[in-house]
């Protein structure tokens, strides 16, 4: 074909394109248009440095300071980032959903009863009056500065700009860094934890040499109290400290000590679904949900590390396990575990069934420890691990079952331990184990 004969169609296409982009760019720019007439306030969001909420008597004052928003009335306090940030946002986005035209505060509910928020944009005074709601629940009436015109705004919008004084104010109980903790002391009633930082990862108790700590607890029980709030600011602090538990001594102390020295907080009596709290022994009186008590309680008698086994399961290269003559083999494969009976009977189980098995032991706790016999009795039950180059690395016998415990002899390395661990939980176990000697079901074909 003659290139020449596809000039023409070449160039209506080029006509059509272009004419295709100038209907989009002029579409574009009516949608722009008609979104800048919807707009109620014409500055962003950076450029609004101050705000005040009215409710009749009611009066809320924000001051931003540099990036940061600062509640100076009714109170001076710290604002909550998201909640304040949402509230500007919302203000310097809003639209008008129609434009009623002049009408009557009274009507509209646009008198100094309603809801209204002035601001400070470029050193310029604007305010906004938020009215009743519309019939059918399709908005609000609103009205900017001084004109006449009632506007309709969105319900979504109303709720955003109506923030109560607690919504506003910054919740953090307790700012510090978990990783930046050295040491803590936790007193709950006659309970009393002291612990001590001492690497990355590893703890140890003051006072208690032959107790073990439970590291990975420790840290997620401080990022659990960093991420705690308070609840609720009362007005004025109770009168008298002992009804709210907080004096002459809280039923509750959490000491944490930091490069930045020494805090604590103290939690007193409950309230309802409240608990009073105080960071510091003149810091301001507060209320926590009454979890957080219970929390500490809890932390305070599970830090301690009573695991029969906290090795590396990776490390783990053979398994023995049963009873007396009767033992069976797991060793550990590049993708599996092989596993073989007392009577030479193989057994293949995927890697991963066992590693949970043995991720399971390693949660086993004891109840208590036990005076070691000088002579172990028969035994019932017997496991072992060895790592992939064969050493001990562990091993457990069973020495008697009495009433809901379960008597056991452990030793890891030169450490020998005699426990005794709830029935039901190493019985539940032993189950899991047999299992593993049962050949896993053929796939279906």
């Amino acid at each position: 074909m003659n290139p020449r004969r596809l000039i023409p169609y070449v160039a209506v296409f080029l006509i059509l394109a272009g004419t295709y982009v100038g209907l989009r760019w002029q579409q574009a720019q009516k949608e722009t248009r008609e979104q800048q007439a919807k707009q109620v306030f014409t500055y962003k969001e950076a450029e609004i440095t101050a705000l005040t909420l009215k409710r009749g008597k009611e009066e809320i004052q924000l001051t931003r300071q540099g990036a940061v928003w600062e509640m100076t009335k009714p109170v001076e306090a710290k604002t909550d980032p998201e909640t304040v940030d949402h509230l500007v946002r919302t203000l310097a986005d809003l639209k008008q959903m129609r434009d009623l035209g002049p009408g009557e505060a009274k009507t509209f509910g646009l008198g100094e009863a309603g809801l209204s928020i002035s601001f400070t944009a470029k050193g310029e005074q604007h305010r906004l009056v938020v009215g009743e709601a519309v019939p059918g629940g399709r908005g609000h009436y609103a009205r900017k500065d001084d004109d006449p015109n009632v506007l309709m705004i969105s319900t979504g919008a109303r709720e955003a700009l109506n923030q109560q004084t607690l919504s506003l104010r910054d919740k953090t109980l307790w700012a510090f860094d978990p990783t930046q903790v050295k040491s803590i002391k936790i007193r709950v009633d006659k309970t009393a934890v002291d612990l001590e930082k001492t690497g990355a990862g590893d703890w140890r108790w003051v006072g208690r040499a032959g107790s073990r700590v439970r590291a990975d607890r420790v840290e997620e029980w401080l990022r659990q109290l960093k991420q705690a709030r308070i609840i609720d600011f009362p007005l004025a602090a109770p009168k008298d400290l002992r009804a709210a538990g907080l004096a002459p001594q809280a039923k509750t102390q959490v000491t944490l000590v930091t490069p930045k020295g020494a805090e604590s907080l103290f939690l007193g009596a409950v309230t309802g679904s409240e608990v009073y709290a105080r960071l510091g022994p003149q810091g301001q009186v507060v209320k926590v949900g009454k979890g957080l008590p219970e929390q500490v309680a809890r932390a305070a008698t599970t830090l301690e590390d009573r695991r029969l086994w906290s090795g590396s399961i990776k490390e783990v290269g053979t398994v023995v396990w049963g009873a007396s003559g009767k033992n069976w083999t797991a060793v550990r494969t590049p993708d599996s575990w092989k596993i073989t009976g007392p009577d030479k009977f193989e057994v293949k189980q995927d890697s991963q069934r066992l590693q949970l098995v043995l991720s399971n032991f390693q949660n086993l706790e004891y109840s208590k420890l036990l005076p070691q016999a000088a002579t172990p009795g028969k035994e019932a039950f017997r496991v072992e691990f060895y790592d992939l180059a064969g050493k001990p690395m562990f091993n457990l016998v069973e020495l008697a079952k009495k009433g809901d415990s379960v008597e056991v002899l452990t030793k890891s390395g030169n450490t020998t331990m005699a426990a005794a661990v709830p029935q039901k939980n190493f019985t539940r176990w032993q189950e899991e184990m047999t299992r593993l000697t049962t050949p896993p079901p053929n796939p279906a074909k």
